[in-house]
């Protein structure tokens, strides 16, 4: 979104945050739209039982939250929390909306930006529907490789987020216990290596393990 960035330029705000602090609040009804210059946004639920579930990361050039920009929800259904410390810029919603609406190749980016997230997002869904433990968590490392990665070298690709076990077990709805276990078994057969906390995929082994040949040479951008 370096673009859409450049045309705001003037009307932006930039705003920077320390990790762990709160930028919404569930419920709230934001001032601003928001897009990552740096760092990332973990958005999360707190479900009836007291355990906060992550539900979506937002990284450099994300915009959120969208649903409360394009009107769809008067307020914002999660929570919105720096999972680093993050630098973003921020726009009044009707700035940002009519800016885009003014120009086909901004309106043709952000449909792009929106078509890839509905993308990645079945792929968390289908993730999530596993009844295997090992399953949902290999799918969910394709998921964050499609919407996260960075191709470092042919087939590998870095996880450019610090997570750690527990922020991806709250990913993916398993105990911390659980997820470290299939996280080393993911390890053993070399899909992925990790270190300080940043994952790198190996893309072939993955969808080997997976098994879904569909899924080959699929990239979000």
């Amino acid at each position: 979104m370096k673009e859409l960035l450049n045309v705001l330029d003037q009307h932006i705000t930039n705003r920077s945050i320390k990790k762990g602090s709160t930028l919404l609040y569930q419920s709230e009804i934001p001032r601003h739209a928001y897009i990552v210059r740096k760092g990332f946004i973990r958005a999360y639920t707190i479900t009836s039982s007291g355990e906060e579930r992550t539900v979506a990361l937002y990284t450099r050039g994300d915009i959120f939250p969208l649903s409360w920009v394009y009107g769809e929800t008067k307020n914002t259904l999660f929570y919105y929390e720096a999972g680093s410390d993050t630098d973003l810029a921020c726009i009044t919603k009707d700035k940002l909306v009519s800016t885009v609406a003014a120009s086909p190749d901004l309106t043709a980016k952000i449909l792009r930006f929106t078509v890839n997230e509905h993308t990645a997002l079945l792929m968390r869904i289908t993730a999530l529907e596993q009844a295997s433990a090992l399953d949902k968590i290999a799918l969910t490392f394709y998921y964050l490789l499609l919407k996260h990665g960075l191709e470092r070298k042919h087939g590998l690709f870095t996880i450019d987020i610090k997570m750690t076990q527990s922020m991806i077990a709250s990913f993916v709805g398993l105990t911390r216990e659980s997820t470290a276990v299939n996280i080393a078994r993911l390890k053993e057969r070399e899909v992925i290596t990790y270190s300080n906390f940043i994952y790198v995929v190996n893309k072939p082994k993955l969808e080997k393990l997976i098994g879904e040949d569909s899924f080959k040479d699929v990239l979000l951008r």
